[in-house]
């Protein structure tokens, strides 16, 4: 994409080309393959290319950052602590993923070395919902077999994690990324490896 093509596009415009873009994934999340996830994409792009034609997106750069989106595993990197905690945490603890995302997960999982630290997985792309939803954590208690009140759920967005707090769950908000907003409403941890120092691990 010409970068200077997309900077000239007033913001109004693009809040708007990406919003309808995102309510049509939201609109059809109930998702079983990664060729659904593929054509999904597919048409993703399409809207914002249809809404923004100042960029002259052609269908072969739609495909393609498509295709990246769902096959490219390099474009999901993993923090730097996050094996290590998972190693410490697996036995002591049932550990389980909330996320809002797609049938690649499986895939991306498998790349990172993770995807048997978890006992319980709970995919909104199979709920056709996202969080702050609270059937997300609702399936997830009933996946690990726990009361609220035992489990903890970390999330970068506060929403996120209002909706996990309305079910019973202790919410704690990581910092990592530089845009998380922390207003100071729940717990906090900067980076995945200190919930072992909250934990006494």
């Amino acid at each position: 994409m010409d970068r200077r093509a997309f900077a000239a596009v007033p913001p109004d415009k693009k809040e708007a080309a990406f919003g309808r873009a995102l309510r049509y994934l939201n609109e059809n999340h109930l998702l079983t393959s990664d060729d659904e996830e593929f054509t999904q994409f597919r048409m993703f792009y399409t809207i914002i290319a249809e809404n923004l034609p100042e960029l002259a997106l052609t269908r072969e750069q739609i495909d393609a950052v498509a295709y990246s989106k769902v096959f490219d595993m390099e474009n999901y990197p993993y923090f730097d602590d996050t094996v290590t905690t998972l190693e410490a945490l697996k036995g002591g603890y049932k550990l389980g993923i909330i996320s809002d995302t797609w049938p690649s997960i499986e895939r991306i999982l498998k790349a990172g070395g993770i995807d048997t630290f978890f006992d319980a997985k709970t995919y909104s792309y199979l709920l056709g919902v996202f969080k702050p939803d609270e059937r997300m954590y609702l399936h997830a208690l009933t996946q690990v077999g726990l009361p609220p009140e035992q489990t903890i759920f970390i999330d970068d967005s506060e929403r996120n994690l209002d909706g996990a707090a309305k079910c019973g769950i202790q919410p704690v908000l990581i910092t990592v990324n530089p845009d998380t907003k922390n207003s100071g409403k729940y717990p906090s941890i900067s980076r995945l490896s200190d919930l072992l120092e909250r934990l006494g691990r």
